[in-house]
């Protein structure tokens, strides 16, 4: 693996003990073909930094590994609490790799949530690199989601965070991102602000890098018409996203592939492409990457007139894109079954899913949709034998903004059938040559925009044409050219079979590798393993023989300890950390005798020793504060007993924050905590009473999902000795009569209507 030289000062200096966890401040946004082939082979790792990594390299590869990794380990208390440099790290990459596959599987709300708490996480670390790759992460989600604003704006964060962090891979490839993006919009304007720069690293050996090149040159070179050059970038970008484990990117580059061959007509090309992809896109069960493939391979399906099954995939993608309704996939799918309904003579239902395209379409990304749309409701008109409103759409199709030269192909020959029916019908306003002239500009496109694509079909109904109207030897010459472009196709057809099968057999060899050096690393991780247990069983052999008596003598050291920490967790509460009822029975005694022999003081010697002069000194009475958290179990069966655990260790922590380091703070039972403040005067308990209360009501409380949650509870009052005065002979001198009034105020303060104290 290449770790990218991160300088020091963009985070904690790290106090770790382990030297191989500099890995996680120092880890690359992207893994190379060695690093993902050891993510691979540690997936099942004891050792927490090796699962991270497999975590993070794994995320757009093999989404059920991360989710399984990531959870598990944000599951751990000690991870998910933990205060060192290692664990913050450690957490917050879990957190963006959980965000990631989150956002593959289309949970896109809880992704973003993610997001933003490993961001929050990085920030804290100061980690500018890590702050980086959560803007990274959230740009990718809110792109699914159809939102191009704030995908720009957390992207260019991205890049600025990086260059900041004199991260120059991770400023790259977000410096790519925002040139892709911008291809999307209008990729001429993107090959001519962005194309210089993107050549440069077009053979880069940094493969996430020279993905999202070769995706762009892919993008540039289709919008202009160089096919073979787009087939040539897409290939390669699908053997780069491979190379580092961007599967996703691979399946969604092969369904641009399959559309491109499906524009040059080469339809058995392009559903093999899309059979071979089909069952790991089934497999990884992604939205995004599976609904687009069914989507194509239905419009493939339309194209050799199997209209039953192209209604078949298209309604899969319809279903596996609905969590997604206003993205540009989902509306290709709805496009894809109008056009399947439409073959299978389904006309209304067509027409529905066209408007459904064209009322969606009105969004300025979404203009290419909108234009098929138009053309699919003239097609719809023109099955009805309504050829004005046919002819109507059809020249709106035509003059949609960014159309793109496949549509506009198809258009122009739909225009020409219509105005040919139109011509034989008689309508006075069309003439009689307006069929053949729109072929000639349909074929001129061909020509000039999609290197002869659909060449020879053009030129056959071209000649169809010349012949009907009496213009033999320009249709002899047409039935010419419709040979050669024939041939011309078989030959470009066999090339791009060569180009196709020769990327297949790069991706197959770097599969393969990667599963060679994934058994590798298995083996070596197992040799160490057993390397590491021997050696334990020697050292401990050779310690026992030189140092028996030592042994002994630290065992008998250790019992020692573990019975003063047995002791010791007896009196503690194992979820809060606060003392428990035991403790408090053994010290509860000396509190008080210390506050009846105060009270058995005579008075003028208790203000004697009150000092300085100008205040009160200690009180003499124990308070007791007897509280229990309001409608806890609505919490517990609300939001389940983890989140109801995590409220009661928030509450403590804030109730040892509103408490002195003298009073006895101890978790009574279940929701209910007890405190007893020392050397205090009774008339301080309406002070202390709402300092407690107020703890909890004054700040919600965050939940580990992120949802806030208002936190209140109810408290009972009681001081001791009951009736203090300077013969404590008939004062009540029993703490628990304390403790039971405390319990009947508490049932009093709760009767009133609780978030409040009762005495």
């Amino acid at each position: 693996m290449s770790l990218l030289p991160l300088p020091l000062t963009q985070c904690e200096a790290p106090n770790l003990d382990d030297a191989r966890s500099l890995l996680l401040i120092h880890l690359p946004r992207f893994a190379d073909r060695d690093a993902l082939a050891r993510a691979l082979g540690t997936v099942d790792s004891s050792e927490l930094v090796p699962r991270v990594l497999a975590a993070w390299f794994l995320r757009q590869y093999d989404s059920q590994h991360t989710a399984r990794i990531a959870e598990q380990l944000l599951g751990d208390p000690s991870i998910a609490q933990g205060d060192t440099p290692l664990l913050r790290h450690a957490r917050a990459r879990l957190q963006l790799a959980l965000a990631d596959a989150y956002n593959l599987r289309g949970e896109h709300e809880s992704a973003l949530s993610l997001a933003d708490e490993a961001r929050d996480g990085f920030q804290t670390l100061r980690h500018l690199a890590g702050q980086s790759d959560a803007d990274w992460v959230a740009a990718n989600i809110v792109h699914d989601l159809g939102d191009s604003r704030l995908r720009n704006q957390f992207m260019r964060s991205a890049a600025t965070l990086a260059q900041e962090a004199e991260d120059a891979e991770r400023m790259q490839t977000a410096e790519m991102a925002l040139a892709c993006f911008a291809a999307f919009e209008d990729a001429i304007a993107a090959a001519v602000a962005w194309g210089s720069s993107v050549r440069a690293h077009e053979d880069t050996p940094v493969p996430a890098l020279r993905a999202l090149a070769q995706f762009f040159l892919f993008i540039t070179e289709w919008a202009k018409g160089a096919c073979d050059a787009a087939l040539a970038h897409a290939l390669l970008s699908i053997q780069a996203s491979e190379e580092c484990g961007q599967m996703r990117r691979a399946l969604l580059d092969n369904a641009n592939v399959a559309s491109l061959l499906m524009e040059l007509g080469d339809l058995d090309a392009a559903a093999a492409r899309l059979r071979y992809r089909l069952d790991i896109a089934r497999h990884c069960a992604w939205p995004h990457p599976l609904g687009c493939t069914l989507s194509v391979f239905s419009e493939v399906l339309v194209r050799q007139n199997r209209a039953d099954e192209a209604r078949v995939y298209a309604q899969q993608a319809v279903s596996v894109l609905s969590r997604v309704p206003r993205t540009t996939h989902f509306l290709n799918a709805q496009l894809a079954l109008a056009d399947a309904q439409l073959e299978c003579g389904d006309v209304d239902a067509a027409e529905r899913g066209f408007v459904l395209v064209n009322l969606h379409g009105r969004h300025v990304e979404l203009v290419e949709d909108r234009a098929y749309a138009l053309f699919g409701l003239a097609r719809v008109a023109h099955a009805r034998g309504d050829l004005p409103q046919a002819r109507s759409l059809l020249d709106k199709a035509l003059h949609q903004p960014h159309l793109d030269p496949d549509q506009a192909l198809r258009t122009l020959i739909c225009l020409s059938r219509v105005a040919q029916a139109q011509v034989e019908a008689g309508v006075p306003d069309v003439a009689e040559d307006e069929p053949i002239t729109l072929l000639q500009r349909a074929l001129r496109i061909s020509n000039d925009q999609l290197e002869g694509a659909q060449r020879h079909e053009l030129l056959l109904e071209l000649a169809d044409r010349l012949q009907s109207r009496g213009r033999e030897s320009e249709s002899i010459v047409a039935l010419r050219g419709a040979l050669e472009a024939l041939a011309a196709d078989k030959r470009r057809a066999t090339e791009r079979q060569g180009m196709a099968m020769e990327a297949r057999h790069r991706s197959e060899t770097v599969l393969a590798e990667a599963q060679h050096n994934r058994e590798l690393a298995r083996k070596e991780a197992a040799r160490a393993r057993e390397l590491q247990a021997t050696n334990r069983e020697l050292s401990r052999a050779v310690a026992a023989l030189e140092a028996a008596q030592r042994e002994l003598i630290e065992r008998h050291h250790e019992l020692q300890k573990a019975n003063e920490r047995i002791q010791e967790l007896s009196l503690t509460d194992p979820l809060t950390g606060l003392r428990n009822r035991r403790f408090l029975t053994q010290v509860i005694d000396k509190a008080v005798a210390e506050t009846l022999r105060a009270h058995a003081r005579p008075a003028a010697v208790a203000e004697h020793e009150s000092s300085p002069a100008d205040a009160p000194g200690p009180g003499r009475d124990l308070l007791f504060f007897l509280l229990d958290v309001d409608h806890f179990k609505q919490i517990n069966d609300g939001y389940g007993h983890a989140v109801g655990d995590a409220v009661l260790v928030e509450v403590a922590a804030r109730l040892r924050e509103a408490t002195r380091g003298e009073d006895l703070l101890v978790r009574w039972g279940g929701e209910e905590f007890l405190i007893v403040a020392r050397h205090a005067r009774r008339e301080e308990a309406p002070i202390i009473a709402e300092r407690l209360l107020g703890s909890l009501r004054e700040a919600p409380i965050r939940l580990p999902g992120g949802a806030l949650l208002s936190c209140t509870a109810s408290l009972g009052v009681a001081s001791f000795p009951n009736e203090p005065g300077p013969d404590t002979g008939g004062a009540d001198g029993s703490w628990e009569r304390a403790l039971e009034r405390a319990d009947a105020a508490l049932y009093d303060a709760k009767r009133l209507g609780r978030n409040r104290w009762a005495e």
